[in-house]
Order: C-alpha cells, then structure tokens, then sequence
C-alpha cells in the first residue's frame, strides 16, 4: 500500500477515528493489547482507504464507541482503571463537600446556642480527620481548615479507586 496515495484528509479520518476508540480503551485493557489493537485498525484502515476512500473505510467501522466496546469485553482486565479514578474523584469531592456542610451547620448551631467562641475538631481521632475549624464571639471571626492529604482522605479514596475499579468484575453474570 502506498501511504502517499491517501490525502491529509483521510488520515486525519482514520487517525481520528483511530484516537476515539484510543480514549475509549484507555485504562481498560493492558497497555500492550491496545497498541496492538490500535496498530491493526491504523493499518486495515489505511488499506481500506487505499481502495475506498478514508470516509467510506471509517464509516465501514460503524459505530466507533460499539466497536470499542467490543474490543473492552473481549479483552478485558480485572481494573478499569478510569472508573476507579472517576469514584475515587467522587469520594473525594463528597468529603469535602459533606465537611463544608457540617462546619457551617454546626457554626450556625454554636452560634444560635449563644456558646462561647472556641477552636472545634472534627475530628474521629486526633491526627486522623480532615477538618478543623474555630468559631469566634458573636460569629466576627470564623475559621474552616481543610487537611487535603489525611488519612481520612486517603482511607476513603483508596477504598473507593478499589471499589469503583473492580465492582464490573464482580457483579458480572457468569454463565
């Protein structure tokens, strides 16, 4: 095959096409398998370009995401990495999310309750948790702290990477 014989045109066509089904896989089956797969597709594309034109060989393909799917199931690893990383993101915004929430409720409860301004914890265990505030007289001076690294914090987006990284595996029907 001649590479020279196809247009700028069509091998942004595969190339594009080729680097759609890339994202898909990404994270989902082992590095070496997709290279390979990409590598066989760039390849039989560029071919069928040769004879048929860029557009008409990616319309060939179909439907680019069904395709990649099919490459998923078949071959498969135990993590999906990218789902792993997506729960673990969420675990991480929730906590923070649900920390902001609690500080403000529980200074709004201080405050209401007319207690003294002191420093507060958050705290399940002293160097374990992740927030920290203190809530001044009369609500002048009101403080929230944030540890982004703790132990909290990586316990529960390790948990969560675990989980959301293997959890199609597992619920998956055996026949």
């Amino acid at each position: 095959m001649n590479q020279e014989a196809l247009t700028k045109k069509d091998r942004m066509r595969i190339e594009v096409a080729v680097r759609k089904i890339d994202w898909e896989l990404d994270g989902r089956i082992p590095r070496a398998r997709r290279r390979q797969i990409l590598n066989e597709l760039r390849s039989n594309l560029k071919d069928a370009a040769a004879s048929v034109g860029g557009e008409k060989a990616v319309q060939q393909l179909g439907d680019l995401k069904v395709l990649a799917s099919s490459y998923r199931e078949l071959y498969r690893t135990r993590f999906d990495v990218r789902a792993g990383a997506f729960w673990a993101f969420i675990a991480y915004a929730t906590v923070q999310l649900l920390g902001m929430v609690l500080f403000f409720a529980f200074r709004a409860g201080v405050l209401a309750g007319g207690a003294h301004g002191a420093s507060y914890s958050f705290e399940i265990w002293p160097g374990f948790g992740p927030f920290a505030g203190k809530v001044a007289e009369g609500g002048s001076t009101n403080t929230f702290e944030v540890l982004l690294g703790s132990p909290a914090h990586i316990l529960i987006v390790a948990l969560a990477f675990a989980i959301g990284s293997t959890y199609r595996s597992v619920l998956v029907r055996r026949a």
